[in-house]
């Protein structure tokens, strides 16, 4: 079953004087492109957009009311200041009045795989709610919560954040009785200024837990663990040592991951990059707290249907496509798999720019090119205003052809150019980059 309230109790949730008549509502929307018959409507504001403007629109689609900043003729109205600090007033006061296990995840790398594969794996048990896709900011983590229902008996809510203060915001509205980050590296920087801003910022996830609440640790990484000190309660870390410890991971016969990890036994996972052990780890700790025993099922499901690091054939070649995202932290992992790919084909790198990270964004593009040289890459490709740097430096580290390149049909050109049977590419950068047109360009080719 799911949730209904009357318009006089969301009313009474933000704050606002109700319209008159007792309608009821099942479901929300802040975008009428979607919206279905009996939502209620939040006109949101943003630099781009402006929800007041379709408030009508709403109506005729069906809405049943709408928040907004002024009354409509069209129809019943709540008159508020801020449409989105309303609907993250409703989501706080609809979590509250359900008393379910919420774990909240964040981290600079791996938190929506996380959440997936946590969700997987709690989902063997229990009815879970998670975040869909990667709807983890001030409106996605509100929409999330409201995606509970009288069914729900747990929920992941992935947060993430690119100034302090976000994710302790989001954690009053969630009231997480569970959390972990996932791992802390330079990501976002030109909100939280260093490394060390963010990792503090993170930490707001677990000053967010409700009293006893749990918080899991991750043994390999310092700055989880030097947050982990400020916590008073309960404590499970994994990593390559802890409660649930990773002992050997190593590629099979057969393409497959095999992880060891006391205390569950071997698990066998179609894992392409080593660095996804972690959240792995994660899953596996957040389930044994929560009674699950299988483990390997769930997470090969889940793995399968992520659309984040997977492996494709393109013609003759392979192909990792990790183009979703990318920060420095992630595209050494990316690198590393890349490295460790069996075979001896060329290695080759397509790099879209890193973005978000400030004062220190040359540096860290100019690490990146050296990191190409330490993987054995042959040709690396560039595009993005940092592309001269990782250029300047993979050459520097002896990788034998490294060019900027200006869009991804030049990069697939380039790669069509010098790719041969049994070489392997790797296309990653930040979601602003478009690097997934690399590949589309390049299976073009190959037609």
């Amino acid at each position: 079953m799911g949730w209904c309230y009357t318009l006089k109790e969301l009313a009474s949730a933000v704050h606002a004087a109700a319209p008159t008549g007792a309608l009821t509502f099942h479901s929300v929307s802040t975008d009428t492109r979607t919206l279905e018959r009996g939502d209620v409507f939040f006109a949101l504001e943003g630099e781009h957009f402006d929800g007041n403007r379709f408030v009508s629109e709403a109506f005729e689609k069906g809405a049943c009311a709408a928040v907004t900043k002024a009354p409509n003729r069209a129809g019943p109205c709540i008159i508020v200041d801020d449409p989105l600090e309303a609907l993250q007033a409703f989501a706080a006061y609809h979590r509250r009045q359900y008393d379910i296990p919420v774990l909240a995840l964040t981290g600079s790398c791996g938190k929506t795989m996380a959440k997936d594969f946590t969700a997987a794996v709690l989902g063997a048990k229990y009815h879970v709610v998670k975040t869909p896709g990667n709807l983890n900011n001030q409106i996605g983590c509100p929409l999330s919560l409201l995606r509970i229902d009288d069914e729900t008996e747990m929920a992941i809510i992935e947060m993430g954040a690119n100034h302090p203060g976000e994710i302790g915001h989001l954690c009053d509205l969630a009231r997480p009785t569970d959390s972990a980050i996932t791992m802390i590296a330079a990501a976002h920087l030109e909100g939280f200024g260093s490394v060390d801003r963010a990792a503090r910022s993170k930490g707001e996830i677990i000053a967010g837990l409700s009293a006893g609440g749990t918080f899991y640790v991750n043994t390999d990484d310092a700055w989880c663990v030097r947050l982990a000190q400020t916590h008073p309660g309960p404590k499970v870390r994994f990593g390559r040592s802890g409660d649930v410890a990773l002992k050997a991971c190593r590629a099979d016969d057969s393409g497959d991951m095999r992880l060891e990890i006391e205390p569950v036994g071997v698990l066998r996972l179609p894992l392409v990059c080593r660095a996804h052990a972690t959240n792995v780890l994660l899953a596996v700790a957040v389930g044994i707290e929560h009674g699950i025993e299988e483990f390997e099922g769930p997470l090969r499901e889940a793995i399968a249907a992520s659309p984040r690091f997977k492996l494709l054939r393109v013609g003759p070649i392979e192909v990792i496509d990790d183009s979703y995202n990318a920060n420095p932290a992630s595209v050494a992992a990316a690198l590393e798999s890349l490295a460790e790919r069996p075979g001896h084909g060329a290695r080759i790198a397509a790099l879209g720019e890193m973005l978000e990270l400030g004062k220190a964004a040359a540096a860290l593009h100019r690490d990146v090119g050296t990191l190409a040289g330490e993987a054995g890459v042959t040709h690396l490709f560039v595009r993005g205003p940092h592309a001269g740097d990782m250029v300047a430096a993979a050459q520097a580290a002896r990788v034998p052809h490294a060019e900027a390149l200006d869009d991804p049909e030049a990069i697939a050109e380039a790669i069509h150019a010098v790719a041969r049977p049994g070489d392997t590419v790797l296309v990653k950068g930040s979601r602003g980059m478009t690097m997934e047109r690399v590949i589309e360009a390049l299976q073009e080719r190959y037609v």
